[in-house]
């Protein structure tokens, strides 16, 4: 299931401008197991999940329903992120050991530099509740190892939150 997955991750159409620290578009539905749920009006109305990794850093996953809906991933930074807007990067993901590549776009908004992934199916994200461990690596940046834990019930109220869109 995710081979057929991470083959539909493509470059966004759409710049993804959701942080949690400033964006005016963002709409707060709830917190679960360490995780912040948004709405994101221009994304459908998307629901997201946020979780700062430190006072400088920020991973987003959710759910972009402006079309057909999809899955999206995202790491923000207060530091170099040594990635320019609209750059192209390659990603590898390893999902409890399962490995997946794709392209990553760069982009910057208020303080903030990183890159966002889009999948073409909303279910890899809804998946990753019932793993341990991702880990994010491209060439010449350090690898970043998040821990899953706590996703299962933070993607049941990010459901929740796209069901009432």
């Amino acid at each position: 299931m995710y081979a057929k997955t991470v083959v539909g991750i493509s470059l966004a159409i759409a710049a993804l401008t959701a942080t949690t620290a400033g964006a005016q578009t963002l709409k707060k539905y709830g917190s679960e197991a360490g995780w912040d749920i948004f709405i994101k009006e221009d994304m459908g109305p998307g629901c997201l999940v946020a979780k700062k990794l430190s006072n400088e850093a920020q991973f987003q996953m959710g759910i972009d329903a402006t079309g057909e809906k999809r899955g999206y991933m995202a790491l923000y930074t207060k530091a170099d992120a040594k990635v320019a807007a609209g750059d192209d990067i390659a990603v590898l993901f390893d999902v409890d050991g399962e490995k997946f590549s794709g392209q990553a776009t760069g982009q910057q908004m208020e303080g903030m530099k990183g890159a966002y992934v889009l999948v073409n199916n909303p279910d890899f994200i809804y998946d990753l509740a019932k793993k341990k461990k991702l880990t994010i690596t491209s060439a010449g940046r350090e690898p970043i190892v998040l821990s899953l834990t706590g996703t299962d019930a933070a993607f049941q109220s990010l459901r929740a939150c796209q069901e009432a869109q």
